[in-house]
């Protein structure tokens, strides 16, 4: 890598754009990916995550577009002649060898030498935990230890960028927590940048530097997790990233200010409100919701879930909008069948035209 090239990203995508017949996939994508960053990409099924993946590593070509890794252009070049390497979903390792000699393929094939291989390779299993399975075939390790392999392998010779294909979904709930903190440790001592695609919304708000959101081909919104949760841009962001309750509302503008009304009842003054006057669509996340003797806001108890440390309650409008709030202690219990009044700080409502659009 030459001296100017150090300040590069690592990754970057200039106007990506990838069609499959007269599908649209990935409509003009730019993007940057800082080294030592750890990006999370997350959207629906059909969002263009895995296409976008495919082509940073080279499986996929672009119909249109530059693809930079770490300052040089490889947008025509094969996958083995670029700086990255992927963790698959599925896994990938070859059940003919041991550990120890699936990590190493990267620098066989290399043609690294017999002492440095061992010495890599050693180095990446202790990152992965593994070192005491080096001689162990791929297919007597559980689905943990797969992926931890996989994950050597990808880290062996030190990439530009891993690329992480969503790493966690084959694994049951507690191996899921366990690696993602396995990853967070190796990225946080190594440094490595990674860029990884995932449906799941809490493993991107958790491991994720910064979070991008794919729809339908295109690029929502680009940030700091908790930015993204707390100021989405799109009622399809906010959706995506958390649990929100949707309400119908209005802008009302007089001469005492502009107001927000729902379900017949008018909320205090919207300082700020950039939203013309009419219908418009308010979200609040269950967690901002609360009760309160002086709230705005009128809604019927009509059912309650206890979950341990919270209880969801759930509650209904006059206008037979469905609601969920997030109870916790020392927060008075709200009886099924008790009518409430409700409210929440302006900073925690998210406003969008009746459309779901991004505001004016």
């Amino acid at each position: 890598m030459k001296d100017s090239d150090a300040h590069c990203p690592a990754v970057e995508l200039r106007g990506v754009t990838k069609r499959f017949g007269p599908r649209v996939i990935l409509d003009n994508i730019d993007l940057s990916v800082a080294r030592g960053e750890v990006l999370a990409l997350v959207g629906p099924s059909g969002s263009g995550k895995s296409t976008l993946l495919k082509i940073v590593s080279g499986i996929e070509s672009a119909d249109s577009g530059r693809v930079l890794l770490a300052g040089s252009d490889c947008t025509d070049q094969p996958p083995y002649r670029r700086p990255v390497h992927t963790v698959f979903q599925s896994y990938a390792l070859f059940p003919h060898l041991d550990v120890a000699s699936n990590v190493a393929f990267p620098l066989t094939v290399a043609g690294t030498s017999a002492a440095d291989r061992k010495r890599l390779v050693e180095a990446a299993l202790g990152w992965v935990k593994l070192k005491r399975h080096a001689s162990r075939r791929v297919e007597s390790l559980s689905g943990g230890e797969r992926q931890r392999v996989a994950l050597a392998r990808a880290l062996v010779d030190s990439p530009q960028c891993v690329l992480l294909d969503e790493p966690l979904s084959a694994l049951d709930p507690h191996l899921r927590a366990e690696t993602a903190e396995l990853l967070q440790d190796i990225q946080s001592r190594l440094g490595t940048t990674f860029l990884f695609i995932t449906h799941d919304r809490e493993e991107a708000l958790r491991l994720g530097h910064r979070i991008g959101v794919l729809n339908g081909g295109r690029l929502e919104q680009l940030g700091a997790p908790e930015d993204m949760y707390r100021r989405p841009q799109t009622a399809f962001v906010a959706s995506f990233l958390g649990r929100i309750n949707w309400m119908a509302g209005q802008i009302s503008r007089d001469g005492n200010g502009t107001r927000l009304i729902i379900s017949g009842h008018s909320m205090p003054s919207l300082n700020g409100c950039q939203l013309p006057a009419g219908d418009i669509k308010v979200g609040v996340r269950p967690e901002d919701l609360r009760i309160d003797p002086a709230g705005w806001l009128t809604a019927n108890v009509v059912g309650r879930q206890f979950l341990g440390d919270s209880v969801v309650v759930r509650l209904a409008l006059a206008d037979g909008t469905q609601l969920t709030m997030d109870e916790r202690p020392p927060l008075a219990a709200a009886a099924v069948g008790a009518q409430v009044r409700l409210s929440w700080t302006a900073d925690c409502i998210h406003l969008f035209p009746a459309d779901g659009g991004a505001p004016p």
